[in-house]
């Protein structure tokens, strides 16, 4: 009978059964050691019904080191139906257990892992139990996770045990429950059956001592003698608890001979609990298994015709650490000796038996750390180049391979550790070409997850070092440190990141002619004094292709775009769209996901001000999960600001007011000036559609006013124009000029195409009765950004005409108005035009639901996956773009049908989901 655990062992049996009605889910085990975990997962995988198969995994501390040992567990069974998967899916699993060769992202992979699963489910429901999370080598555990995250309808549930405090299974967004101590009559009920000889003084000691543990009530008896456990001899004084168990077992093992311990040494060693290895490794096969036999005759181990399984994992590091230096490396090198050569645990066994600097040991890591690398393991491959760097004896390849590993910690989320060997590899070498690759990765964590000013800083630096030597590598550089610079509001350094870049103008065609203009122009702006060049989009010798040429090249870093919203202010906007929209999808195809929201950042922002704002919300969406997964704090705070503005432009205040302050807790410690102004900008459009002029002025002035807590260089720009009509409708009429003529002065918007139809609005707002109406046809005259924008327009206008009693061209207007505001969703804006034709003398009703409305009722995945299906993709494809399972797209498809008023894939039509969101400029 299990003890005091009959409110955990229902939950986890429900969870099993939901995956008979078709349910996934999962969940997080969470205890400190020897709570019961391993115990609650045992029992279940005995309980759950004969339709269910049960997976299982059980991490294991010495195979932290190797890529995927845990995901090879879970995956080895369904090995047979790898051929059902897509062939890049396919490849990832070959390639990461060995079957083949082809450099694999670690996303991909994880994907793969998802849809075999998915597949498994197709014949019956399974259930993946994972004993000792925490120990699991970080490629699996993420890959794991991943999966754990996006079902949803497969009949799949994931059960994880993870121990308390080890920080190594975070699994952020995972449902947890926690386990802990046993009420105190189960206690006393598990202490009788452990040590029923105890007399009840030693007995209330040892429930003390335990403090409900089940393992110290079944490990701490054992520790004391039979005359200890009667009373007859004094209790020692300090018991061993939790932590102290592993010398319990260190003592276990102990009453077995040394030659006992060594061949459960050799088992504990071998990563995988490989019989054919471990017997291999022995002096005398014989004596070897007559050894592993006493062990299981001791309840060390469980053994079977293949596999050694430790019946705790505390045992197996416990005869680690009791062993002698001298008789631990003497293991380390008979398991190597009984491995081929091409087997990376070999390289491994080699260096935990070397001592000393050993170059041939350290060039051995380093290859093993670039097959980790291609087969998506980063974290493996990180901790090789670390090993590798110990070992080898130059200075030079100490530093080079210190500082490939902090690029993979980088990589795997882990900037702490990632600039922590980079102050390592810096104090090595002088040379300017080390010290710059150690600038590239140190800039880029910081921008990604620091201090923009800070990053450009460090960026220019090291790529000043290296414009003479390695053009490409300053030019990647420059190129980050302009889109810091723009994050930080540092104008001037741009300048000098344009002036940088024509110096390797010659040198390699990767920073394309149009954005060096670019920065040229923005460059321009941070001194009064220089003259205002032309916006490159208008300049007779920019470039006849203007979209950047490495846009579609598969191996451009993903952060080497234009900073978000300036290709909409320099006249670049359409090209640069398109363009990164192919290289999103050639991220999708290639299954970097991690790469996604640094790439997603300037496409959405420009989706955002072009009108596309379902396609914005649901981009966004999705690549915040793995901003917030990859600790990517910049782009995690800039695609909460983007669904802030979106929640405002929609009338939905409190989902706004909740996404800002996010926005804004993670962007302003990092003086994080553009996501600030943009999440100030939403906060105001929000107190604008809500009728609070005076407040939205408040608001956008933190955008506008020099020193103020969100001011912007550029993006004040697009805030001034809502500044001044707050401003007109607060009846501040001066301040309002104030801010038209703020707008004419910085940002000559007589020239900046996306903001001369504002610019002419913002006139007609202040200029006379005989003027207005000619500025307002000017600014209608113009071609709109977007269908909001141009729908504005006409709303003021419309209320002007009204104010003038010229109603009938009032309500033309006011309709324009409406049918552009409820084309876009903009329900506040649509609900003044409707109120501004009721004062025209109109009646208009509210409109009724009808099919048109439905993409504005799915939600961002449910949109991202009718978009697909309606270009003819099938669920494996999308599933393949969206990280999820085939079984879970087609019951968000199931679902969708509804919402939009069909009853088969069929009837999707890419053009209904379109209509409302134009990507191009729009015709007032």
């Amino acid at each position: 009978m299990f003890l005091g655990r009959q409110r955990e062992q229902q939950q986890l049996a429900d969870l099993v059964l939901g995956t008979r009605q078709g349910r996934s889910g999962s969940v997080v085990l969470r205890g400190p050691a020897g709570i019961g975990k391993s115990t609650l997962l045992d029992d279940l995988a005995h309980t759950v019904p004969p339709d269910v198969r049960v997976l299982r995994v059980v991490g294991v501390e010495s195979e932290v080191e190797l890529c995927c040992a845990g995901l090879h567990q879970v995956l080895r069974p369904l090995l047979p139906r790898l051929d059902r998967l897509p062939d890049p899916q396919a490849e990832a699993i070959r390639a990461a257990f060995g079957l083949g060769s082809a450099p694999v992202d670690r996303f991909l992979l994880s994907l793969a892992a998802l849809t075999l699963l998915s597949d498994a489910c197709d014949e019956a429901p399974v259930a993946v139990l994972v004993d000792d999370a925490h120990r699991l080598d970080p490629a699996s555990a993420d890959a794991l996770v991943f999966i754990a995250r996006r079902i949803e309808a497969e009949g799949l549930a994931m059960v994880f045990a993870a121990r308390d405090g080890c920080g190594r299974f975070d699994a952020p967004g995972l449902p947890e429950l926690a386990l802990g101590p046993l009420p105190p009559d189960a206690a006393e009920k598990l202490l009788a059956r452990t040590a029923p000889e105890a007399v009840r003084a030693v007995r209330q000691r040892l429930l003390h001592e335990a403090e409900g543990n089940p393992l110290a009530l079944c490990e701490l008896p054992t520790a004391l003698t039979a005359e200890q456990l009667r009373g007859g001899s004094p209790l020692p004084e300090h018991l061993p608890l939790n932590s102290r168990l592993q010398q319990i077992y260190s003592d276990r093992t102990a009453r077995l001979s040394d030659r006992h311990s060594d061949a459960l040494l050799l088992a504990a060693i071998e990563h995988d609990g490989d019989l054919t290895v471990i017997l291999g490794a022995s002096d005398d096969r014989d004596a070897a298994t007559a050894d592993l036999y006493a062990a299981v005759a001791a309840g060390l181990i469980e053994l079977d015709e293949q596999r050694v399984r430790f019946r705790h994992p505390l045992v197996r590091s416990a005869l680690y650490q009791a062993a002698p230096v001298r008789i631990r490396h003497a293991a380390h090198q008979a398991l190597a000796r009984s491995l081929d050569a091409d087997d990376e645990r070999r390289v491994w066994h080699l260096a935990a038996a070397t001592m000393g600097a050993d170059d041939t040991v350290a060039d051995l890591l380093a290859h093993c750390a670039d097959r980790s690398r291609r087969a998506g393991g980063v974290v493996t491959a990180g901790h090789a180049l670390r090993r590798a760097a110990a070992f080898a004896t130059s200075p030079r390849a100490r530093a080079r391979w210190l500082i490939d590993a902090a690029a993979c910690a980088w990589e795997a989320s882990d900037p702490a550790h990632a600039l922590s060997l980079l102050d390592e590899a810096e104090t090595l070498v002088s040379e300017p070409a080390l010290r710059a690759r150690s600038a590239r990765v140190r800039g880029t964590v910081i921008h990604a997850g620091g201090n923009p000013a800070l990053a450009c800083r460090t960026l220019l630096d090291g790529a000043r070092l290296v414009l003479d030597g390695d053009a490409g590598l300053a030019e990647e550089m420059l190129v980050l440190a302009a889109r810091s610079a723009w994050v930080a509001n540092r104008p001037q350094e741009v300048a000098r990141i344009a002036e940088l870049l024509e110096r390797t103008r010659s040198s390699t065609g990767r920073v394309p002619d149009h954005f060096r203009a670019q920065l040229a122009y923005v460059g321009g702006l941070s001194s009064d004094a220089a003259p205002r060049t032309a916006s490159p989009a208008h300049d007779p010798h920019a470039t006849a292709d203007r979209a950047p040429l490495w846009y579609g090249a598969a191996d451009a870093p993903p952060w080497m775009w234009p900073p978000s919203f300036l290709p909409h202010l320099t006249g670049d906007t359409e090209s640069t769209v398109d363009a990164l929209q192919r290289a999103v999808a050639t991220l999708r195809k290639n299954g970097a996901v991690g790469a996604l929201p640094l790439s997603v950042l300037p496409l959405v922002s420009l989706q955002l001000v072009t009108g596309q704002w379902t396609a914005a919300t649901a981009l966004a969406t999705e690549a915040l999960r793995p901003a917030d997964e990859t600790g990517q704090r910049t782009a995690a705070a800039d695609l909460r600001a983007v669904l802030a503005w979106v929640a405002a432009a929609r009338g939905d205040g409190d989902r706004c007011r909740e996404l800002a302050e996010e926005a804004l807790d993670l962007a302003v410690p990092q003086g994080n000036a553009s996501t600030a102004a943009l999440a100030y900008w939403a906060l105001g459009l929000n107190s604008l559609a809500e009728g609070k002029a005076s407040g939205a002025a408040r608001l956008f002035r933190e955008v506008t006013t020099p020193g103020a807590r969100a001011e912007h260089f550029m993006m004040s720009w697009l805030v001034l124009p809502d500044l001044v009509e707050a401003y007109v409708r607060a009846g501040q009429t001066e301040l309002a000029r104030s801010a038209l003529e703020q707008l004419e002065r910085c940002a000559a918007p007589a020239d900046v195409p996306a903001l001369h139809p504002a610019w002419q609005r913002c006139r007609a707002l202040l200029a006379a009765d005989d003027a207005a109406d000619a500025l307002f046809a000017a600014a209608l005259a113009a071609e709109a950004p977007s269908a909001f924008e141009a729908g504005r327009t006409h709303l003021l206008y419309g209320e002007w005409l009204r104010r003038a009693r010229r109603i009938k061209s009032a309500r033309d207007h006011l309709h324009q108005a409406l049918r552009s505001f409820q084309a876009t969703g903009a329900t506040p804006w649509a609900e003044l035009a409707r109120c501004e034709l009721r004062a025209a003398g109109e009646q208009v009703a509210e409109p009724a639901p009808g099919p048109g409305d439905g993409p504005q009722r799915l939600t961002p995945r449910e949109l991202q996956i009718v978009r697909l299906a309606a270009q003819g993709m099938s669920n494996s494809d999308i599933a393949a773009q969206l990280f999820l399972s085939p079984r879970t797209v087609g019951h968000h498809l199931y679902k969708v049908f509804p919402k939009l008023g069909i009853t088969s894939r069929h009837q999707l039509r890419s053009e209904r989901l379109e209509s409302a969101e134009r990507p191009s400029a729009v015709r007032a």
